[in-house]
């Protein structure tokens, strides 16, 4: 078994940084200060990062786009000033590039390294922000931090820093901080195996590494069925055969009823392998991202890709009928990536001026009606439905989180919030994780074909027929308001 290419072995050709500690003058910083308060003294004004949180200026309006309202950029004046990050991250990845076999390498060469490891962290602010807390019996600041910690660094440095910390306090000779290390050490592991499941499952020599360092943990049991399928591959066998080929203004070879079970499938395993550190982190949504804007335009291209009036209203009768699918399914993400940011979108932004057929509208203004009124508490309070997929949108949690950053210089309480909702995204990760294993799905031919289809065979239609790659997002969405407007 091959481990080397989990998460906290960090193989040499990861883009993202192995660690990402921010270092502070430990000559202008004697008073260890809260985690937090970085983000809620108010003396520094916080930069208008309102176009990071929006789409790119160079992008259509039409398009969502990933982002990080909290960037390294604005971490580096409160944490980089002694060190130079990238000569920080390099040494780091020398000094942390832990590839061996078993649990024993793990220890042997990590007491080795624990010299290094004492340099590296007796300077850093890091070890101030975080000692203040061990000492702290607040068991929720604890949890917050496991929430929030790719803010700050990742979760490989803190568990790292952890172990360090551990090991040091053998030789503590303060006993209440002997104690305190004892009682918070632990508790933070916890909740590291509690909340940040999806980052550590596939790491069984590193869990196995704490488990024998620190014995007082909960171990953690890894069981077959409790690895996640790969995302967006639910069931898919390695040998497909070509997707079809579509009909002239034809939107799908499948009923809607079939769409919308595989559509439903994909948003729950998007949900049960959820990692918290892709809400926070930039760019660790993108595909996400990607995935969604290209369904909207393949919506908004079906519908205007006849300029005769009467085939564009047999098109969206077919997304009309898959959001209503959607609907008894109880899937809110599903009915916002087809009826919000699709039918509604289209309506609003490109065939404004084409009569609706009063059937359509009111079918639309039901579906509407439902999707504002489960919105509001994002199907929190009703009724599980025993055949739906109950999935609530991830947009919102999304929409809610960018926002509360814009508030977290100046307000401890919405980095609070940010860390409380995230916590439901795991518990809502959790459930999805329960319901894919209940329901085991296992997908006919013509599901996997569907599911193939929808993240695959819509990017080929739309560059094969826009002559434009999806990349060019502005291009794209230019494209399609020129189809709009040429009808008969």
């Amino acid at each position: 078994m091959q481990e080397q290419h989990s998460l906290f072995f960090c193989p040499e050709n990861e883009e993202s940084e192995i660690i990402k500690a921010k270092t502070y003058d430990v000559q202008t910083q004697r008073i260890a200060a809260s985690f937090y308060s970085q983000f809620s003294d108010g003396t520094d004004s916080l930069m208008d990062l309102r176009r990071q949180n929006q789409c790119n200026s160079a992008c259509s309006s039409s398009s969502l786009q990933s982002s990080r309202t909290l960037p390294d950029e604005c971490m580096q004046h409160n944490y980089s000033k002694c060190l130079d990050l990238d000569i920080l991250s390099e040494a780091a990845k020398q000094s942390f590039n832990f590839v061996f076999k078993t649990q024993e390498d793990w220890l042997e060469h990590f007491k080795q390294k624990c010299l290094i490891l004492d340099t590296f962290f007796k300077d850093c602010a890091f070890n101030s922000l975080i000692e203040k807390e061990i000492q702290n019996e607040d068991y929720k600041i604890k949890q917050g931090i496991v929430l929030t910690v790719d803010y700050f660094t990742n979760l490989f440095t803190l568990s790292l820093y952890l172990i360090w910390k551990w090991i040091q306090n053998e030789n503590q000779m303060d006993m209440t901080n002997y104690v305190s290390c004892q009682n918070s050490i632990p508790i933070f592991f916890n909740l590291i195996f509690q909340y940040r499941f999806n980052e550590l499952k596939n790491d069984k020599i590193f869990i196995a590494f704490i488990e024998q360092t620190i014995q007082t943990i909960t171990k953690l049991k890894f069981e077959d069925e409790q690895q996640s399928k790969p995302y967006l591959g639910v069931g898919m066998s390695q040998n497909s055969k070509p997707l079809p080929l579509l009909k002239e203004n034809e939107i799908f070879p499948w009923y809607p009823e079939e769409v919308a079970k595989i559509l439903s499938i994909i948003n729950q395993t998007f949900y049960a392998d959820l990692q918290i550190k892709n809400v926070v982190v930039k760019g660790g949504l993108k595909y996400y991202f990607k995935r969604i804007n290209t369904f909207s335009q393949y919506i908004i291209y079906s519908v205007v890709k006849s300029p005769c009036k009467y085939k564009r209203q047999e098109a969206l009768s077919y997304w009309i009928d898959l959001a209503e699918k959607l609907q008894i399914q109880n899937d809110l993400e599903g009915l916002f990536i087809v009826f919000k940011y699709g039918i509604q979108l289209l309506l609003k932004d490109y065939i404004s001026t084409m009569p609706i057929l009063f059937k359509h509208q009111n079918r639309i203004q039901k579906i509407n009606a439902y999707y504002e009124q489960q919105i509001k508490d994002n199907l929190k309070n009703i009724k599980p439905n025993v055949k739906g997929y109950n999935i609530p949108s991830f947009q919102k949690y999304q929409t809610h989180i960018k926002r509360l950053e814009l508030q977290a210089k100046q307000n401890r309480q919405a980095f609070e919030q940010i860390a409380s909702l995230l916590a439901e995204l795991v518990e809502i990760s959790k459930q999805q994780q329960q319901k894919q294993s209940i329901m085991n799905h296992q997908l006919s031919f013509q599901e996997q074909q569907i599911a193939r289809f929808l993240t695959q065979g819509i990017e080929n239609e739309l560059e094969n027929n826009l002559k434009i790659p999806l990349e060019k997002e502005t291009l794209v969405y230019i494209e399609l308001i020129k189809l709009s407007k040429i009808m008969n």
